[in-house]
């Protein structure tokens, strides 16, 4: 279980991750070397997975960002475990969650715009194993970006 300190570091390290420890250390109040072991124990425990630079998609030409609701046709391990391998294998999908709902998955894609759309549903979406259903929410705009987790929120 995470304690307030150990909150607190994951909290300094999601606004910015490059931060020195001694940074995160003066931002939690613990002097270097305890910070330094439970950064490490967070990093073992697996709660810190990484560290990565947050990119701005759009800036980097890829201005379509796209949610793919898929269905499956069947729902057997074989079915499961050829598409997920597949999905695993697209760089233009940034995100793959399995969902409750009238759909099995939902997607995160990231493209140029709606012509590589256009293309990568027919060349790419429709071909992969099992699917039945395809739905598409093009996003037109952002309302909130925000990597953090509401860690206070886990205590109550």
């Amino acid at each position: 279980m995470l304690d307030n300190i150990d909150k607190r570091i994951i909290t300094a390290l999601t606004e910015d991750g490059r931060a020195s420890v001694e940074t995160v250390a003066q931002t939690v109040g613990l002097s270097p070397t305890p910070t330094r072991r439970r950064i490490r124990q967070l990093e073992d425990a697996g709660i810190i997975r990484g560290v990565r630079a947050d990119i701005d998609a759009e800036r980097c030409g890829l201005e379509l960002a796209i949610y793919v609701f898929i269905k499956l046709l069947n729902r057997d391990r074989v079915t499961i475990s050829q598409f997920e391998s597949r999905i695993m294998n697209l760089p233009e999908v940034q995100r793959c969650d399995l969902i409750t709902g009238p759909h099995d998955y939902i997607l995160t894609l990231r493209l140029a715009g709606m012509k590589d759309y256009n293309r990568y549903l027919r060349e790419v979406l429709a071909e992969l194993p099992g699917v039945s259903g395809i739905e598409t929410s093009i996003v037109i705009g952002k309302v909130k970006d925000r990597p953090h987790l509401p860690l206070d929120a886990a205590d109550t």
